[in-house]
């Protein structure tokens, strides 16, 4: 199955914006798309909905973060991962899941996971999507460029943002693409580091549909995965 990662340092980049746009740029090859939620130290216990959100969770097959966001609460290392393939979650408007089916995925699956659960999570998901249909996914999640190696990988960041995780910096040289958004409010006001720079990122407007650097990047994937 061929695989698009599509990471970025940290959130606010537009990195499930640039996984809707890889998507319609592969239509009609039949790729899937997974969101990678890695949960790692992302816990806050001001929102942590407790077991209750957990019992939701399982009798419903939706996220448990119930009004806030208790979704890494939902898993833990009794219950290091969670594949959400049910339709009331992936559908629910306004949602990353939502986006990635409407760009036009062959299905979409949603994982929460524990960094050393992520890896067996991700090929059980890609067997869902193979069972859908799919013979390719976009994967939106930085982490999986860790242990993957896919057919093309893509790095969105912004400048300025926030702190970047380590993940990013380790694997920005190793990205096919590396996309330098302007985005309408920066999430932060971090410059950049020179990792950015020195992997020479294409500047694009990923919100424009007829922005020349958004162009190329489709271009490019398609190039890559063709």
């Amino acid at each position: 199955m061929d695989v698009v990662i599509v990471g970025g340092p940290h959130s606010g980049v537009g990195k499930t914006l640039a996984a809707e746009i890889a998507l319609r740029a592969l239509d009609g090859l039949g790729y899937g798309a997974i969101k990678l939620t890695v949960a790692d130290g992302e816990r806050d216990p001001e929102h942590d909905h407790g077991s209750s959100a957990l019992s939701v969770a399982h009798a419903a097959g939706i996220c448990g973060r119930g009004a806030s966001c208790g979704v890494c609460e939902t898993v833990s290392t009794q219950l290091p991962s969670r594949l959400i393939t049910n339709d009331g979650a992936i559908r629910k408007t306004g949602t990353d899941t939502w986006r990635l089916s409407e760009a036009g995925a062959v299905a979409v699956a949603w994982i929460i996971a524990l960094r050393e659960a992520a890896p067996a999570a991700i090929e059980s998901a890609m067997s869902y999507l193979q069972s859908k249909g799919a013979r390719g996914v976009v994967i939106e999640g930085t982490t999986a460029l860790d242990w993957m190696t896919p057919r093309a990988s893509v790095m969105v960041a912004t400048d300025p943002g926030r702190m970047w995780k380590d993940v990013a910096l380790r694997q920005i040289r190793r990205c096919d693409i590396v996309l330098l958004n302007a985005v309408p409010m920066p999430s932060g006001d971090i410059p950049a580091p020179a990792a950015l720079t020195a992997a020479g990122p294409l500047r694009c407007d990923l919100g424009s549909g007829k922005d020349e650097g958004a162009q190329r990047y489709r271009a490019r994937l398609l190039e890559l995965c063709a």
